[in-house]
C-alpha cells in the first residue's frame, strides 16, 4: 500500500511539472497574442475581438469531440501527441516575424491553430487530473490550480520584458516549454489499457449531454458558467489590452502587470480555498456572490480610476474569478462518474470558453461603436442582472455541499 502511495505521488508530481510547464507557455501567450495585434499591429477594438474569439471559437465546435476522445484514449500518449502539435503554429508564426511577412490574417490563422489544439488538450489535461492525484480530489484541485496561476503569472511577467527581450525569442521558449509539459503528462499516466467504450462518437457526446441536464446541480451550474464566459472572459480578454493602450495610454509592461495582477488575485484566491474550503458549505451561493460582486468592479473600472486604485480592482477580480473557477471544477469532478468524467468536463469548458469567444466579439463590437469605458458599464451591469436572476430563478442558491466534494 505505502509503496502504490508513493508511485502515485510520483505521478501528481509529474502531473503538476506538466500543468507548470503549460501555464507557464500559456502565460506567455496570454499577454503576446493580443500585444501582438493591439501593440506591434495597432489594430482597432473590434478586430482585436475577432482576434480573440479566433482563439477561443475552436473550443464551441471540437470540445466536446476532444472529451470523447479523451475517454477513449491513453492520456498520457494523447497528451504528448497534443503538445507536440503546438510547434506547427508557432513555427509558422517565427517563419513569418523572420520574413517580415507578420499580418493580421497570419495572428489571426495562427490564434485559430492554438485555440483548435487546446479545445482536445483542455478535457484530456483535466480528466488525467482525477487519475494522477495521490490524495483527495479537491485537493489535488487546489494545489493543480494553484501551479497553474503561478505558473501563468510568472509567464505573463517574462512577456512583460518583450520590449528587452526579442519576441521571437518568447515564442521559441513556449515552443520548448509545450513539448516539456507533454513529456511529463505521459510520464504522470500510467495506465496504458483504456477501458473499451462500445459507443460512437456522437452517442458518447449526447450521453454526456443528457448526464449533465438530468443533474440539477451539474445544470445550474453550466449556465451560469457560460454567462460567466460571456460576459466576463469576454469583457477581460478584449478590454485589458485597450485600457493599457487607449485609456492609460501606456505600454506592453504596463498591460503585463495588469494580467499579472489579475492572475495573482486567482491564486490569492486558491490559497484561500486550500485552507478554508470546510468554510464553504454553499458552494451555489459562493458562485452566485462570486458573480455579482465581479459584475460591480467591472463596472467600477468604467471610472477611469488611477492607476494605483485599478490595480487593487483589477486584483479583486481575479480573486472572486479565482474562487469561481476552482468551486466550479470541483463541483463537476465530484459530480461526475469515472467514465463520463472526461465528457462532463469538456461541458464545463465548452459553457465557459465556448460562450467566451462570443463575449470577446460583443466586447470587442461594443467599444468601437462606444468605447471602452462606456462598454465596461454595460458588461458589468448584465453581469449583475444575471446573478440576481440566477438567485432567483436557478435554484443555484439552495444548492448545499451534502456529499463531501473530495471525493
Amino acid at each position: 500500500m505505502a509503496d502504490s502511495m508513493d508511485h502515485k505521488g510520483i505521478e501528481f508530481r509529474s502531473y503538476l511539472f506538466g500543468i507548470g510547464s503549460g501555464h507557464l507557455a500559456a502565460g506567455l501567450q496570454l499577454t503576446l497574442f493580443p500585444w501582438l495585434i493591439v501593440g506591434v499591429l495597432g489594430e482597432s477594438p473590434d478586430r482585436i475581438g475577432v482576434a480573440q474569439m479566433a482563439v477561443l471559437i475552436p473550443n464551441l465546435f471540437f470540445i466536446l469531440w476532444g472529451g470523447v476522445l479523451s475517454d477513449n484514449r491513453h492520456l498520457g500518449h494523447h497528451l504528448l501527441r497534443l503538445y507536440c502539435l503546438y510547434t506547427v503554429p508557432f513555427l509558422a508564426l517565427l517563419i513569418a516575424i523572420f520574413s517580415n511577412q507578420l499580418s493580421y490574417e497570419i495572428v489571426l490563422l495562427f490564434g485559430a491553430s492554438y485555440g483548435l489544439i487546446t479545445a482536445f488538450v483542455q478535457p484530456a489535461r483535466e480528466s488525467l487530473l482525477a487519475q494522477a492525484a495521490d490524495h483527495s480530489l479537491q485537493g489535488a484541485v487546489s494545489r493543480s490550480s494553484f501551479v497553474q496561476f503561478l505558473a501563468s503569472s510568472i509567464g505573463i511577467l517574462l512577456a512583460g520584458s518583450m520590449d528587452r527581450i526579442a519576441i521571437e525569442v518568447l515564442l521559441f521558449a513556449q515552443v520548448l516549454l509545450f513539448l516539456a509539459a507533454g513529456y511529463f503528462f505521459q510520464r504522470s499516466y500510467r495506465n496504458a489499457t483504456p477501458a473499451a467504450v462500445s459507443q460512437t462518437s456522437w452517442r458518447s457526446i449526447v450521453s454526456g449531454l443528457q448526464l449533465v441536464w438530468q443533474s440539477k446541480r451539474l445544470r445550474h451550474l453550466m449556465l451560469l458558467v457560460a454567462t460567466t464566459g460571456f460576459f466576463g472572459m469576454g469583457a477581460y480578454l478584449v478590454v485589458i489590452p485597450l485600457l493599457a493602450r487607449d485609456v492609460y495610454q501606456q505600454g506592453a509592461s504596463f498591460f503585463a502587470a495588469l494580467q499579472f495582477t489579475f492572475t495573482f488575485g486567482v491564486i490569492t484566491s486558491n490559497l484561500f480555498f486550500m485552507h478554508f474550503h470546510q468554510l464553504l458549505k454553499w458552494p451555489g451561493r459562493a458562485l452566485l456572490f462570486s458573480q455579482m460582486v465581479r459584475g460591480l468592479l467591472v463596472m467600477l473600472i468604467a471610472l477611469h480610476l488611477s492607476p494605483w486604485l485599478l490595480f487593487v480592482v483589477i486584483f479583486l477580480w481575479g480573486l472572486f474569478s479565482g474562487l469561481s473557477m476552482v468551486l466550479g471544477r470541483v463541483v463537476t469532478h465530484s459530480e461526475s462518474p469515472h467514465a463520463f468524467r472526461s465528457r462532463v468536463v469538456s461541458i464545463y469548458q465548452l459553457s465557459f470558453f465556448g460562450s467566451a469567444p462570443l463575449g470577446a466579439w460583443l466586447a470587442g463590437e461594443l467599444i468601437h461603436a462606444m468605447g471602452v469605458l462606456s462598454s465596461l458599464v454595460l458588461m458589468g451591469g448584465a453581469m449583475l442582472l444575471l446573478a440576481l436572476a440566477s438567485i432567483a430563478l436557478s435554484g443555484l442558491w439552495y444548492m448545499r455541499s451534502e456529499k463531501p466534494l473530495n471525493s
